[in-house]
């Protein structure tokens, strides 16, 4: 078990959606949920239930209720089968993580792994990393932190591309 909760292994990976559309799905921040990823990324609108309507709903209407609940397990299958599943084992063929750790890596860590690999390509025994200054000042006075604020990426097309590989 992890710290999440979650068992992971090396031979049975648990791929849990929720952190690639969190890191790598480039939506807003309150469009996260499975209804508003299965509308963006998949194009169709799953069945959607109030949540005080659902037990009522339950009790009166138990195929509808049903119908609800095979939406979000449709809408979760497809999801992963379209976007997460290749993203993260064309992410493992140039990161050598298990894809458990892929997924829940932060993108720097992933980064920094990268270029672990190709330094040792290239035979570089350790490449040098950046080390934070401890005190900076600025006209004298001492600068509690510094951040970088106004930063954006955006991505016309998710995925992992190659140049010997033609684009569909």
């Amino acid at each position: 078990m992890n710290r999440e909760g979650a068992t992971v292994t090396n031979a049975i990976p648990h791929l849990d959606c929720l952190y690639w559309v969190n890191r790598d799905s480039y939506l807003p921040q309150g469009s996260r949920g499975l209804k508003a990823v299965t509308r963006a990324k998949l194009g169709f609108d799953p069945i959607e239930v109030d949540p005080e309507e659902m037990l009522p709903m339950a009790q009166s209407e138990p195929r509808r209720m049903a119908a609800y609940s095979v939406s979000d397990a449709v809408s979760t299958y497809y999801l992963f089968k379209k976007y997460i599943h290749p993203f993260i084992y064309s992410l493992c063929t140039i990161i050598p993580l298990a894809p458990d750790d892929v997924l829940r890596k932060g993108s720097g860590t992933l980064c920094e792994v990268l270029l672990m690999v190709q330094a040792y390509k290239k035979h570089v025994v350790f490449p040098n990393k950046m080390e934070q200054v401890r005190e900076r000042f600025h006209n004298g006075h001492l600068i509690d932190s510094e951040t970088y604020i106004g930063g954006r990426v955006e991505a016309l097309q998710s995925g992992v591309f190659r140049s010997d590989i033609p684009l569909q």
